[in-house]
């Protein structure tokens, strides 16, 4: 990134109420911040920022090309502002370096009579090479993942990613501790099936529910439009391929983890009988697809959610299979 201009705009004080009745129309004061570009397509970022206490002061934006005869239709916004701009097409009057020149007019649109008003406004270039790959991008909006990037609210799919490295250290964690005390209960005692019937449903509590609200929470930050691999894509080309959400390792992932939640099948015990009548096995059935559709419940409702918006699947068959759990 090229930070091509950075400029402190002032606007003084908007003149008393009583001065304006002299005039039929008064037309409020604009600023000119000229500067240049060399992305090419021209792609830059242009964030605007009422600095305090007015910090949602109204202001509008115009920008033009030099010798564009049509501007880009004007930015109008309260507060802090970022906007990615890109023009379709080479520079209407390029100059030595290979630099295209563009004008911004800034005007402020609220009124404060008393006190003078500052805007941050700033441009940053675009100098990656690889622009043509993100603007075929499907699953990205190019401008969307940039202002989503420098604006740091759709930061949130960093602190989720965090946050998933955080509780896949402690699931770590759990299955290691839950595994000494079954391997010290088989070393040193003979009967060890309630203490695995009491780890199973603390595994299943403070791991398996969890986890799978982890792994939806990855696929989301990660694989969300405009997330983090299309912001990721602004930087590395190697991010800008267009990956499938479930491929062979997250499908792994995501099979492992529904298999070890499913362990707590274990629970459901019958008696020992010659012979089961129709309506035991029946309850029996009932009872394990009840616990499994428990088990999976978080895992099955995030894939309904997400089946369309994020995981790319648009069967009905796979909202179906995800809401049964749910609906059961």
């Amino acid at each position: 990134w090229n930070l091509t201009q950075s400029q402190v705009v002032e606007f003084p004080p908007t003149m008393p109420g009583g001065d304006e009745r002299d005039f039929d129309f008064v037309i409020p004061s604009d600023h000119v911040i000229p500067f240049k570009t060399r992305s090419d397509p021209p792609t830059y970022l242009i964030g605007v920022e009422p600095l305090p206490p007015h910090d949602m002061a109204g202001w509008t934006l115009s920008l033009s090309q030099e010798g564009a005869k049509v501007p880009l239709p004007s930015i109008t916004g309260h507060g802090k502002r970022y906007r990615v701009m890109t023009k379709v097409g080479p520079c209407q009057s390029p100059q030595l370096g290979g630099f295209c020149p563009w004008r911004g007019s800034l005007v402020l649109t609220s009124k404060y009579i008393s006190d003078t008003v500052s805007i941050h406004l700033y441009v940053v270039d675009s100098k990656i090479q690889h622009l043509e790959e993100i603007h075929k991008q499907p699953q990205c909006s190019f401008e969307q993942s940039w202002q989503n990037f420098s604006e740091r609210k759709n930061g949130s799919h960093h602190y989720v990613l965090v946050a998933v490295w955080h509780g896949a250290v402690f699931f770590l964690l759990v299955s290691l501790v839950c595994t000494g005390l079954m391997l010290r209960r088989f070393l040193f005692f003979v009967e060890g099936g309630k203490l695995l019937s009491r780890l199973i449903v603390l595994k299943f509590i403070v791991q398996d529910v969890p986890q799978q609200l982890y792994i939806a929470f990855y696929l989301y930050a990660w694989y969300a439009q405009n997330g983090l691999r299309c912001q990721m894509c602004l930087f590395h080309p190697a991010h800008c391929d267009d990956q499938y959400p479930l491929h062979f390792t997250n499908f792994m992932l995501c099979f492992f983890t529904l298999l070890s939640a499913s362990s707590n099948q274990i629970l459901i015990q019958m008696k020992s009988k010659t012979r089961y009548d129709e309506e035991e096995e029946i309850f029996q059935c009932c009872s394990r697809f009840a616990l499994l559709s428990l088990s999976t419940l978080p895992f099955s409702t995030a894939t309904l959610i997400l089946s369309n918006s994020v995981l790319q699947l648009h069967s009905p068959l796979v909202f179906m299979l995800a809401g049964l759990p749910a609906v059961f």
